[in-house]
Protein backbone atom coordinates (compact mmCIF):
# COMPACT_ATOMS: atom_id res chain seq x y z
CA UNK A 1 0.00 0.00 0.00
CA UNK A 2 1.26 3.46 -0.95
CA UNK A 3 0.52 5.30 2.31
CA UNK A 4 1.04 8.90 1.01
CA UNK A 5 -1.29 8.23 -1.95
CA UNK A 6 -3.87 6.60 0.33
CA UNK A 7 -3.81 9.60 2.69
CA UNK A 8 -4.21 11.91 -0.32
CA UNK A 9 -7.18 9.85 -1.56
CA UNK A 10 -8.81 10.09 1.88
CA UNK A 11 -8.36 13.87 1.90
CA UNK A 12 -9.86 14.14 -1.61
CA UNK A 13 -12.79 11.96 -0.56
CA UNK A 14 -13.57 14.01 2.54
CA UNK A 15 -13.22 17.20 0.52
CA UNK A 16 -15.78 16.00 -2.05
CA UNK A 17 -18.25 15.02 0.68
CA UNK A 18 -17.75 18.33 2.49
CA UNK A 19 -18.30 20.29 -0.74
CA UNK A 20 -21.61 18.48 -1.31
CA UNK A 21 -22.75 19.16 2.24
CA UNK A 22 -21.56 22.77 2.20
CA UNK A 23 -23.46 23.51 -1.02
CA UNK A 24 -26.60 21.83 0.35
CA UNK A 25 -26.52 23.72 3.64
CA UNK A 26 -25.57 26.95 1.86
CA UNK A 27 -28.83 26.65 -0.07
CA UNK A 28 -30.79 26.49 3.20
CA UNK A 29 -28.70 29.33 4.63
CA UNK A 30 -29.22 31.74 1.72
CA UNK A 31 -32.96 31.01 1.51
CA UNK A 32 -33.36 31.59 5.26
CA UNK A 33 -31.45 34.88 5.10
CA UNK A 34 -33.47 36.04 2.08
CA UNK A 35 -36.70 35.16 3.92
CA UNK A 36 -35.73 37.13 7.02
CA UNK A 37 -35.31 34.01 9.17
CA UNK A 38 -32.61 34.31 11.82
CA UNK A 39 -29.78 31.76 11.32
CA UNK A 40 -28.03 30.96 14.60
CA UNK A 41 -25.42 28.53 13.30
CA UNK A 42 -23.95 27.38 9.99
CA UNK A 43 -21.84 24.27 10.70
CA UNK A 44 -19.94 21.79 8.54
CA UNK A 45 -19.38 18.43 10.25
CA UNK A 46 -20.60 17.05 13.57
CA UNK A 47 -19.20 16.79 17.08
CA UNK A 48 -17.01 19.27 18.98
CA UNK A 49 -16.15 22.59 17.34
CA UNK A 50 -12.66 22.86 15.86
CA UNK A 51 -12.83 26.55 15.03
CA UNK A 52 -15.30 29.22 13.99
CA UNK A 53 -16.35 32.84 14.18
CA UNK A 54 -19.52 34.86 14.66
CA UNK A 55 -20.84 37.53 12.34
CA UNK A 56 -24.14 39.17 13.18
CA UNK A 57 -26.59 36.61 14.56
CA UNK A 58 -24.82 33.67 12.92
CA UNK A 59 -21.96 31.50 14.17
CA UNK A 60 -19.94 29.91 11.34
CA UNK A 61 -17.95 26.84 12.40
CA UNK A 62 -16.12 23.67 11.37
CA UNK A 63 -16.78 20.63 13.57
CA UNK A 64 -14.56 17.64 14.32
CA UNK A 65 -16.23 14.91 12.24
CA UNK A 66 -16.11 15.93 8.54
CA UNK A 67 -19.24 14.04 7.50
CA UNK A 68 -22.43 16.08 7.67
CA UNK A 69 -23.44 19.60 8.55
CA UNK A 70 -26.44 21.71 9.41
CA UNK A 71 -28.02 25.15 9.54
CA UNK A 72 -29.66 26.00 12.87
CA UNK A 73 -32.47 28.56 12.65
CA UNK A 74 -34.18 30.41 15.49
CA UNK A 75 -37.52 28.79 16.35
CA UNK A 76 -36.82 25.70 14.26
CA UNK A 77 -36.85 23.12 17.08
CA UNK A 78 -40.35 22.67 18.59
CA UNK A 79 -38.91 21.14 21.78
CA UNK A 80 -36.96 24.30 22.65
CA UNK A 81 -38.41 27.14 24.69
CA UNK A 82 -39.45 29.99 22.35
CA UNK A 83 -37.28 33.11 22.79
CA UNK A 84 -38.76 36.39 23.95
CA UNK A 85 -37.70 38.10 20.74
CA UNK A 86 -40.13 36.79 18.11
CA UNK A 87 -38.43 38.51 15.17
CA UNK A 88 -36.97 36.17 12.55
CA UNK A 89 -38.34 32.93 14.05
CA UNK A 90 -38.57 30.02 11.62
CA UNK A 91 -41.86 28.68 12.99
CA UNK A 92 -43.53 32.10 12.59
CA UNK A 93 -42.38 32.59 9.00
CA UNK A 94 -44.94 32.10 6.18
CA UNK A 95 -45.32 28.56 4.83
CA UNK A 96 -43.94 29.72 1.47
CA UNK A 97 -40.75 31.02 3.12
CA UNK A 98 -40.19 27.81 5.09
CA UNK A 99 -40.85 25.75 1.95
CA UNK A 100 -38.26 27.82 0.07
CA UNK A 101 -35.72 27.12 2.83
CA UNK A 102 -36.40 23.35 2.67
CA UNK A 103 -36.35 23.21 -1.14
CA UNK A 104 -33.21 25.32 -1.62
CA UNK A 105 -30.80 22.70 -0.19
CA UNK A 106 -31.65 19.94 -2.70
CA UNK A 107 -31.94 22.48 -5.51
CA UNK A 108 -28.39 23.72 -4.86
CA UNK A 109 -27.17 20.10 -5.08
CA UNK A 110 -28.83 19.68 -8.46
CA UNK A 111 -27.31 22.97 -9.69
CA UNK A 112 -23.89 21.83 -8.42
CA UNK A 113 -24.34 18.54 -10.30
CA UNK A 114 -24.97 20.35 -13.58
CA UNK A 115 -21.85 22.49 -13.15
CA UNK A 116 -19.65 19.57 -12.03
CA UNK A 117 -20.70 17.36 -14.96
CA UNK A 118 -20.34 20.26 -17.41
CA UNK A 119 -16.80 21.00 -16.17
CA UNK A 120 -16.00 17.27 -16.47
CA UNK A 121 -16.99 17.39 -20.15
CA UNK A 122 -14.87 20.50 -20.64
CA UNK A 123 -11.83 18.77 -19.08
CA UNK A 124 -12.48 15.71 -21.25
CA UNK A 125 -14.57 12.54 -20.81
CA UNK A 126 -15.08 9.37 -22.77
CA UNK A 127 -18.52 9.42 -24.43
CA UNK A 128 -21.01 7.24 -22.57
CA UNK A 129 -21.40 3.93 -24.46
CA UNK A 130 -24.76 3.14 -25.99
CA UNK A 131 -26.34 -0.31 -25.80
CA UNK A 132 -24.44 -1.94 -28.68
CA UNK A 133 -22.48 -5.04 -27.70
CA UNK A 134 -18.84 -4.97 -28.77
CA UNK A 135 -17.57 -8.20 -27.21
CA UNK A 136 -19.09 -11.48 -26.04
CA UNK A 137 -17.02 -13.61 -23.70
CA UNK A 138 -16.56 -17.24 -24.84
CA UNK A 139 -18.68 -19.79 -22.92
CA UNK A 140 -20.50 -16.97 -21.10
CA UNK A 141 -24.28 -16.91 -20.45
CA UNK A 142 -24.56 -14.34 -23.27
CA UNK A 143 -22.80 -16.53 -25.83
CA UNK A 144 -24.81 -19.59 -24.81
CA UNK A 145 -28.02 -17.55 -25.26
CA UNK A 146 -26.99 -16.61 -28.81
CA UNK A 147 -26.03 -12.98 -28.23
CA UNK A 148 -23.44 -11.74 -30.74
CA UNK A 149 -21.27 -8.60 -31.15
CA UNK A 150 -23.23 -5.86 -32.90
CA UNK A 151 -26.51 -6.65 -31.14
CA UNK A 152 -28.15 -3.65 -29.47
CA UNK A 153 -29.95 -4.21 -26.17
CA UNK A 154 -33.40 -2.57 -26.26
CA UNK A 155 -34.68 -3.69 -22.86
CA UNK A 156 -34.04 -6.05 -19.96
CA UNK A 157 -37.05 -7.55 -18.18
CA UNK A 158 -39.23 -4.87 -19.75
CA UNK A 159 -37.06 -1.95 -18.59
CA UNK A 160 -35.81 0.15 -21.52
CA UNK A 161 -32.04 0.51 -21.75
CA UNK A 162 -30.80 3.88 -23.05
CA UNK A 163 -27.09 3.44 -22.41
CA UNK A 164 -24.55 0.94 -21.10
CA UNK A 165 -25.08 2.03 -17.49
CA UNK A 166 -28.70 0.85 -17.78
CA UNK A 167 -27.51 -2.47 -19.22
CA UNK A 168 -24.88 -3.05 -16.54
CA UNK A 169 -27.19 -2.14 -13.65
CA UNK A 170 -30.09 -4.29 -14.85
CA UNK A 171 -27.79 -7.30 -15.15
CA UNK A 172 -25.88 -6.65 -11.92
CA UNK A 173 -28.99 -6.69 -9.68
CA UNK A 174 -30.16 -10.07 -11.01
CA UNK A 175 -27.50 -12.67 -10.14
CA UNK A 176 -28.74 -16.24 -10.55
CA UNK A 177 -32.16 -14.98 -11.74
CA UNK A 178 -33.67 -15.53 -15.17
CA UNK A 179 -33.93 -12.34 -17.24
CA UNK A 180 -35.44 -11.52 -20.65
CA UNK A 181 -33.19 -9.48 -22.96
CA UNK A 182 -34.69 -7.84 -26.04
CA UNK A 183 -32.14 -7.26 -28.82
CA UNK A 184 -31.99 -5.46 -32.15
CA UNK A 185 -29.85 -7.22 -34.77
CA UNK A 186 -28.04 -5.40 -37.55
CA UNK A 187 -30.56 -6.76 -40.03
CA UNK A 188 -33.26 -4.78 -38.13
CA UNK A 189 -34.45 -8.07 -36.63
CA UNK A 190 -35.80 -8.02 -33.06
CA UNK A 191 -34.74 -10.99 -30.93
CA UNK A 192 -35.63 -11.84 -27.32
CA UNK A 193 -33.44 -14.25 -25.37
CA UNK A 194 -33.67 -15.68 -21.86
CA UNK A 195 -30.59 -16.21 -19.72
CA UNK A 196 -29.40 -16.29 -16.12
CA UNK A 197 -26.65 -13.83 -15.09
CA UNK A 198 -23.71 -15.56 -13.48
CA UNK A 199 -22.89 -14.37 -9.95
CA UNK A 200 -19.53 -12.59 -9.77
CA UNK A 201 -17.46 -14.55 -7.26
CA UNK A 202 -17.63 -13.12 -3.74
CA UNK A 203 -20.27 -10.51 -4.60
CA UNK A 204 -24.03 -10.01 -4.97
CA UNK A 205 -23.68 -8.82 -8.57
CA UNK A 206 -24.47 -10.65 -11.79
CA UNK A 207 -22.75 -10.69 -15.20
CA UNK A 208 -23.48 -12.30 -18.56
CA UNK A 209 -20.12 -11.76 -20.29
CA UNK A 210 -20.68 -8.76 -22.56
CA UNK A 211 -18.89 -5.43 -23.03
CA UNK A 212 -19.58 -2.31 -25.12
CA UNK A 213 -17.36 -1.53 -28.12
CA UNK A 214 -13.97 -0.41 -26.83
CA UNK A 215 -11.16 -0.50 -29.38
CA UNK A 216 -7.69 -0.85 -27.80
CA UNK A 217 -6.69 2.76 -28.51
CA UNK A 218 -4.84 4.62 -25.75
CA UNK A 219 -6.76 7.84 -25.08
CA UNK A 220 -4.81 9.15 -22.12
CA UNK A 221 -1.61 8.41 -20.21
CA UNK A 222 -1.24 10.06 -16.82
CA UNK A 223 2.23 11.65 -16.48
CA UNK A 224 4.65 9.73 -14.22
CA UNK A 225 2.14 6.89 -13.83
CA UNK A 226 3.02 3.19 -14.09
CA UNK A 227 1.68 3.18 -17.67
CA UNK A 228 3.81 6.21 -18.57
CA UNK A 229 6.92 4.57 -17.13
CA UNK A 230 6.10 1.36 -19.05
CA UNK A 231 6.29 3.32 -22.32
CA UNK A 232 2.66 3.81 -23.40
CA UNK A 233 1.82 6.94 -25.42
CA UNK A 234 -1.45 8.62 -26.31
CA UNK A 235 -3.02 7.37 -29.58
CA UNK A 236 -1.14 4.04 -29.37
CA UNK A 237 -3.22 1.29 -31.00
CA UNK A 238 -2.61 -2.17 -29.51
CA UNK A 239 -3.05 -4.62 -32.38
CA UNK A 240 -1.96 -7.90 -30.79
CA UNK A 241 -1.22 -9.53 -27.43
CA UNK A 242 1.24 -12.44 -27.32
CA UNK A 243 1.00 -12.68 -31.11
CA UNK A 244 -2.81 -12.90 -31.16
CA UNK A 245 -4.66 -10.10 -33.02
CA UNK A 246 -7.15 -8.19 -30.86
CA UNK A 247 -9.93 -5.66 -31.49
CA UNK A 248 -11.21 -5.02 -27.95
CA UNK A 249 -9.70 -3.85 -24.64
CA UNK A 250 -11.26 -6.79 -22.79
CA UNK A 251 -8.96 -9.13 -24.71
CA UNK A 252 -5.98 -7.40 -23.10
CA UNK A 253 -7.62 -7.80 -19.70
CA UNK A 254 -8.17 -11.51 -20.35
CA UNK A 255 -4.51 -12.03 -21.26
CA UNK A 256 -3.46 -10.21 -18.09
CA UNK A 257 -5.76 -12.43 -16.02
CA UNK A 258 -4.16 -15.50 -17.59
CA UNK A 259 -0.71 -14.11 -16.74
CA UNK A 260 -1.55 -13.74 -13.03
CA UNK A 261 -0.79 -17.39 -12.36
CA UNK A 262 2.14 -17.78 -14.75
CA UNK A 263 3.77 -14.47 -13.68
CA UNK A 264 5.09 -14.24 -17.24
CA UNK A 265 5.37 -10.92 -19.12
CA UNK A 266 3.08 -10.26 -22.07
CA UNK A 267 4.19 -9.09 -25.50
CA UNK A 268 2.26 -6.29 -27.20
CA UNK A 269 2.35 -5.05 -30.77
CA UNK A 270 1.48 -1.36 -31.00
CA UNK A 271 0.83 0.85 -34.00
CA UNK A 272 2.39 4.24 -33.20
CA UNK A 273 2.37 6.99 -35.83
CA UNK A 274 2.00 4.41 -38.59
CA UNK A 275 4.82 2.17 -37.37
CA UNK A 276 4.67 -1.16 -35.54
CA UNK A 277 6.32 -1.09 -32.11
CA UNK A 278 6.92 -4.19 -29.98
CA UNK A 279 6.62 -3.85 -26.21
CA UNK A 280 7.25 -6.45 -23.50
CA UNK A 281 5.15 -5.71 -20.43
CA UNK A 282 6.32 -7.03 -17.07
CA UNK A 283 3.18 -7.24 -14.96
CA UNK A 284 3.06 -6.04 -11.38
CA UNK A 285 -0.07 -6.63 -9.27
CA UNK A 286 -1.25 -4.91 -6.08
CA UNK A 287 -2.70 -6.60 -2.97
CA UNK A 288 -6.21 -6.75 -4.48
CA UNK A 289 -4.99 -8.44 -7.67
CA UNK A 290 -5.31 -5.33 -9.86
CA UNK A 291 -2.51 -4.83 -12.36
CA UNK A 292 -0.40 -1.83 -11.32
CA UNK A 293 1.46 -1.71 -14.64
CA UNK A 294 -1.57 -0.19 -16.41
CA UNK A 295 -2.32 2.45 -13.76
CA UNK A 296 -2.81 5.85 -15.38
CA UNK A 297 -3.91 4.37 -18.70
CA UNK A 298 -7.29 5.23 -20.28
CA UNK A 299 -8.66 3.58 -23.41
CA UNK A 300 -11.26 4.83 -25.85
CA UNK A 301 -11.82 8.36 -27.06
CA UNK A 302 -11.61 11.43 -24.83
CA UNK A 303 -13.89 14.26 -25.97
CA UNK A 304 -13.43 17.83 -24.76
CA UNK A 305 -16.47 20.08 -25.16
CA UNK A 306 -16.79 23.84 -25.29
CA UNK A 307 -18.81 25.41 -22.43
CA UNK A 308 -22.09 25.63 -24.39
CA UNK A 309 -21.91 21.99 -25.53
CA UNK A 310 -20.80 20.87 -22.06
CA UNK A 311 -23.79 22.44 -20.31
CA UNK A 312 -26.00 21.22 -23.15
CA UNK A 313 -24.88 17.67 -22.32
CA UNK A 314 -24.82 18.10 -18.52
CA UNK A 315 -28.42 19.29 -18.10
CA UNK A 316 -30.13 16.29 -19.80
CA UNK A 317 -27.65 13.91 -18.15
CA UNK A 318 -28.58 15.33 -14.74
CA UNK A 319 -32.29 14.91 -15.52
CA UNK A 320 -31.72 11.37 -16.81
CA UNK A 321 -29.69 10.40 -13.73
CA UNK A 322 -32.42 11.80 -11.47
CA UNK A 323 -34.97 9.73 -13.38
CA UNK A 324 -32.86 6.60 -12.91
CA UNK A 325 -32.76 7.23 -9.15
CA UNK A 326 -36.56 7.41 -9.05
CA UNK A 327 -36.77 4.26 -11.20
CA UNK A 328 -34.43 2.45 -8.79
CA UNK A 329 -36.54 3.57 -5.81
CA UNK A 330 -39.68 2.36 -7.57
CA UNK A 331 -38.10 -1.05 -8.17
CA UNK A 332 -36.95 -1.05 -4.54
CA UNK A 333 -40.49 -0.33 -3.27
CA UNK A 334 -42.02 -3.06 -5.46
CA UNK A 335 -39.21 -5.44 -4.37
CA UNK A 336 -37.79 -5.85 -7.86
CA UNK A 337 -34.46 -4.85 -6.31
CA UNK A 338 -33.06 -5.96 -2.95
CA UNK A 339 -32.35 -3.32 -0.26
CA UNK A 340 -28.82 -4.76 -0.01
CA UNK A 341 -27.91 -2.69 -3.10
CA UNK A 342 -28.52 0.56 -1.18
CA UNK A 343 -25.21 2.09 -0.08
CA UNK A 344 -24.71 3.93 3.20
CA UNK A 345 -22.00 6.32 4.39
CA UNK A 346 -19.28 3.66 4.48
CA UNK A 347 -20.14 2.54 0.96
CA UNK A 348 -20.24 6.12 -0.31
CA UNK A 349 -16.79 6.81 1.14
CA UNK A 350 -15.42 3.58 -0.34
CA UNK A 351 -16.78 4.27 -3.84
CA UNK A 352 -15.64 7.90 -3.67
CA UNK A 353 -12.11 6.78 -2.75
CA UNK A 354 -12.12 4.68 -5.92
CA UNK A 355 -13.45 7.59 -7.99
CA UNK A 356 -10.75 10.03 -6.84
CA UNK A 357 -8.14 7.83 -8.55
CA UNK A 358 -9.72 8.45 -11.96
CA UNK A 359 -8.36 11.94 -12.68
CA UNK A 360 -9.90 15.41 -12.60
CA UNK A 361 -12.68 14.69 -15.12
CA UNK A 362 -13.67 11.50 -13.31
CA UNK A 363 -13.70 13.27 -9.94
CA UNK A 364 -15.86 16.09 -11.31
CA UNK A 365 -18.33 13.68 -12.92
CA UNK A 366 -18.61 11.55 -9.78
CA UNK A 367 -19.08 14.67 -7.63
CA UNK A 368 -21.99 15.59 -9.89
CA UNK A 369 -23.41 12.09 -9.65
CA UNK A 370 -23.25 12.11 -5.84
CA UNK A 371 -24.75 15.60 -5.74
CA UNK A 372 -27.75 14.48 -7.81
CA UNK A 373 -28.28 11.57 -5.42
CA UNK A 374 -28.07 13.83 -2.36
CA UNK A 375 -30.52 16.30 -3.90
CA UNK A 376 -33.07 13.69 -4.98
CA UNK A 377 -32.95 11.66 -1.75
CA UNK A 378 -33.46 14.84 0.28
CA UNK A 379 -36.61 15.64 -1.71
CA UNK A 380 -38.21 12.31 -0.80
CA UNK A 381 -40.82 12.54 2.01
CA UNK A 382 -38.79 10.44 4.44
CA UNK A 383 -38.37 11.30 8.12
CA UNK A 384 -35.85 14.16 8.72
CA UNK A 385 -35.33 14.89 5.00
CA UNK A 386 -36.22 18.19 3.34
CA UNK A 387 -38.96 16.32 1.49
CA UNK A 388 -40.55 15.43 4.83
CA UNK A 389 -40.46 19.09 5.87
CA UNK A 390 -42.17 20.02 2.58
CA UNK A 391 -44.84 17.37 3.22
CA UNK A 392 -45.50 18.73 6.73
CA UNK A 393 -45.73 22.26 5.31
CA UNK A 394 -48.22 21.07 2.69
CA UNK A 395 -50.36 19.53 5.45
CA UNK A 396 -50.12 22.79 7.41
CA UNK A 397 -51.22 24.75 4.34
CA UNK A 398 -54.22 22.46 3.78
CA UNK A 399 -55.24 22.46 7.48
CA UNK A 400 -54.68 26.17 7.85
CA UNK A 401 -52.55 25.65 10.96
CA UNK A 402 -49.44 23.80 12.08
CA UNK A 403 -49.47 20.54 14.02
CA UNK A 404 -49.43 20.90 17.79
CA UNK A 405 -46.05 21.18 19.52
CA UNK A 406 -46.65 17.79 21.14
CA UNK A 407 -47.21 16.12 17.76
CA UNK A 408 -44.22 17.88 16.21
CA UNK A 409 -41.97 16.60 19.01
CA UNK A 410 -43.38 13.07 18.62
CA UNK A 411 -42.78 13.12 14.86
CA UNK A 412 -39.27 14.45 15.44
CA UNK A 413 -38.48 11.62 17.88
CA UNK A 414 -39.90 8.99 15.51
CA UNK A 415 -37.84 10.51 12.69
CA UNK A 416 -34.63 10.33 14.70
CA UNK A 417 -35.36 6.70 15.60
CA UNK A 418 -36.11 5.88 11.95
CA UNK A 419 -32.86 7.56 10.88
CA UNK A 420 -30.81 5.58 13.41
CA UNK A 421 -32.34 2.28 12.23
CA UNK A 422 -31.80 3.19 8.57
CA UNK A 423 -28.22 4.29 9.29
CA UNK A 424 -27.45 0.99 11.03
CA UNK A 425 -29.07 -1.01 8.20
CA UNK A 426 -27.17 0.62 5.34
CA UNK A 427 -23.93 0.63 7.34
CA UNK A 428 -24.39 -3.11 7.94
CA UNK A 429 -24.88 -3.57 4.17
CA UNK A 430 -21.70 -1.56 3.53
CA UNK A 431 -19.65 -3.67 5.95
CA UNK A 432 -20.96 -6.92 4.42
CA UNK A 433 -19.98 -5.62 0.96
CA UNK A 434 -16.47 -4.83 2.16
CA UNK A 435 -16.10 -8.26 3.78
CA UNK A 436 -17.34 -10.00 0.62
CA UNK A 437 -15.52 -7.52 -1.67
CA UNK A 438 -18.67 -6.50 -3.55
CA UNK A 439 -17.23 -3.12 -4.51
Amino acid sequence: MNIPNTILDIIKTLLIIDVLIFVHEFGHFIAAKKSGIKVLRFAIGFGPKLFGFKRGDTEYCILLLPFGGYVKMAGENPSEEPPEDKEGLYNLAPVSSRAAVAFSGPMMNIILAIFAIAFAYMVGLSPRPGTEIGYVEPNSPAEKAGIIPGDKILSIDGYKTKNWDDVRESIAINPDKKIEVKLLRKEAETVTVSLIPQRVEGTDFGKIGISPPMPPIVAQVKPNSEADLAGFRENDVITSVNGRPITHVIEIVNEIDNAKTSKMPIDLTIMREGKAVNMRLNLDFDESGQVKTLEGLAFGKITKMNPISAFGAAIPETIQTGGKIFQFLKRLIFRDVSAKYVAGPVGIIQVTMTAVKSGIAGILWFTGFLSINLGIINLLPLFITDGWVLLMLLIEKIRGKALSIKRQILIQQIGIGFFIILFLLVTYNDIIRIITKTF
